[in-house]
C-alpha cells in the first residue's frame, strides 16, 4: 500500500470544486489518499468527499497534547475523531518552528494512539544540518526523543515522513542518492528499536514532475505534499507516478 497525503496548510480552497477535479477513478486503489485541509474546512470536505470519493480519507494537520480540558484554543484528537477523521500531521517544521518541542511532539504521538488515530510523524534536518553532515545524527535525535519512548507496536500505527527542511517551498527535492540513504537509516532504526518495518514517506517540493523520479527510491512509500495538493490535477498526477 502506497500512502498519498496532501497538507493544505493555511489555504482556502473549495471543496466542491477541488474534488471535482480530482480524479480518483484513473488512481490505483493500492494508493491511499489522505487529505489534511484547514481546521475549518474539515467538515464540509469530509460531508462533500464521503459522497464524492469514499475511499478518501481525511486528517488534521495537528492536534493537541490532551484529550480534553482547559486547553484554550487547542482541538483534541478525540475531536478529530468525533467527526471522522483517520490522520494527524505530528511535528511538522513549520510547527516546531513555532515552539513545539520533543516532549510535546512525543505527547502528541501518543495521544494521536490513544485517540484511535494514525499519527504522520514529521522528521529532517535543516540546510545547516544537512551542509555540516548531521543528517544521522539528527534524525536518530528525533525519532528517540519523538516515537522510541513509546516502547509499543507501532509499526503499523504511524506514518513517518522525512521532510527535510531545506526543501520545503523550495522548489527544489532531494536527490534520490540521499533519500535512499536517509530512508534506509530510518527504517533500519525503527527496525532495531521496534523490532519491525514501517511506513515511510517523503515530503519536501513534491510535484508531479519530481514524483517521478522520487518513487523510483525503493523504501519510499508515499508522498507527504504541500503546494502541489491545492492543485486536484496536479495532486492526481502525483499519485499516478505510485504506481
Amino acid at each position: 500500500m502506497k500512502h498519498l497525503i496532501a497538507n493544505w496548510k493555511m489555504n482556502l480552497v473549495n471543496p466542491d470544486a477541488w474534488l471535482k477535479d480530482f480524479d480518483l477513478n484513473n488512481i490505483s486503489e493500492e494508493i491511499q489518499v489522505v487529505i489534511c485541509p484547514n481546521y475549518l474546512d474539515i467538515k464540509d470536505f469530509y460531508k462533500t468527499s464521503s459522497k464524492i470519493h469514499k475511499k478518501i480519507l481525511i486528517g488534521a494537520q495537528n492536534l493537541s497534547s490532551e484529550t480534553e480540558g482547559a486547553f484554550t484554543g487547542q482541538i483534541s484528537g478525540k475531536m478529530l475523531k468525533n467527526i471522522g477523521l483517520s490522520h494527524s500531521i505530528v511535528g511538522h517544521s513549520e510547527s516546531r518552528l513555532q515552539g513545539e518541542d520533543d516532549e510535546t511532539i512525543l505527547n502528541k504521538v501518543q495521544t494521536a494512539f490513544d485517540c484511535d488515530l494514525i499519527p504522520i510523524l514529521c522528521i529532517g534536518e535543516n540546510q545547516d544540518e544537512y551542509s555540516k553532515g548531521r543528517t544521522e545524527k539528527k534524525i536518530k535525535h528525533q525519532l528517540i526523543k519523538n516515537l522510541f519512548p513509546l516502547q509499543q507496536n507501532t509499526s503499523n500505527k504511524i506514518l513517518i515522513a522525512y521532510e527535510p527542511i531545506y526543501a520545503i517551498g523550495s522548489g527544489i527535492a532531494v536527490q534520490n542518492e540521499h533519500l535512499q540513504e536517509v530512508s534506509l537509516l530510518i527504517k533500519e532504526l525503527v527496525r532495531d528499536n521496534l523490532g519491525a518495518d514501517l511506513t515511510l514517506i517523503y515530503g519536501g517540493s513534491v510535484t508531479s514532475e519530481s514524483a517521478r523520479n522520487l518513487a523510483k527510491v525503493d523504501d519510499i512509500d508515499g508522498f507527504l505534499v504541500g503546494n502541489a495538493s491545492l492543485d486536484p490535477k496536479e495532486f492526481a498526477n502525483i499519485a499516478l507516478s505510485l504506481e
